[in-house]
């Protein structure tokens, strides 16, 4: 019996000393790396919305920026378009003093063509752009959690939206 609790204090103490404290650097070293990619997503849509347009160097930059991490991310980038339509009377023509106002829609798939054209793509004042940044690899805590738990964990770690109205517009 004195042998099966040395053991056990044993393999708690091999857990406390070493494990316990690998998956809290690992946990901080997630919080890290989403604090990064929350702050350089902010500064990225910050000067799309100051600006009125996105360059392939600032996108490239941002890309860049955030590899830093040593993560994969995707990233789903949306502009939505205002349209304003003014209201008529269906019978007889008449303009109601009033419009209809809603918004478009384009892709970051429409919007990645436009900057591999070698063209910025450019934004009009009170259209909308938003930002979703979601890791695609296993982080490390991720993987130690899988190992020591043996049950599968998210890989979704470090999530980040952001978006804004556009203040400018590029002349």
């Amino acid at each position: 019996m004195n042998l099966l609790s040395k053991i056990i204090a044993i393999i708690l103490s091999v857990i406390l000393m070493f494990i316990a404290p690998l998956l809290y650097m690992a946990e901080k070293q997630d919080v890290i790396s989403q604090s990064y990619v929350s702050n350089k997503t902010t500064e990225f849509i910050d000067s799309i919305k100051n600006s009125g347009y996105i360059s392939m160097q600032m996108y490239m930059d941002y890309i860049n920026k955030i590899d830093a991490t040593n993560n994969l991310y995707n990233i789903e980038i949306v502009h939505a378009k205002k349209v304003v339509e003014p209201l008529y009377d269906e019978n007889s023509g008449n303009f109601l003093e009033d419009n209809y106002i809603y918004y478009v829609n384009t892709y970051q798939d429409k919007i990645l063509e436009t900057l591999d054209k070698g063209e910025d793509y450019k934004f009009s004042q009170g259209d909308y752009i938003s930002i979703t940044v979601v890791n695609r690899t296993k982080t490390i805590v991720t993987r130690l959690m899988e190992l020591f738990y043996s049950s599968d964990v998210p890989d979704e770690q470090i999530l980040v939206t952001y978006g804004g109205m556009i203040r400018d517009e590029m002349d």
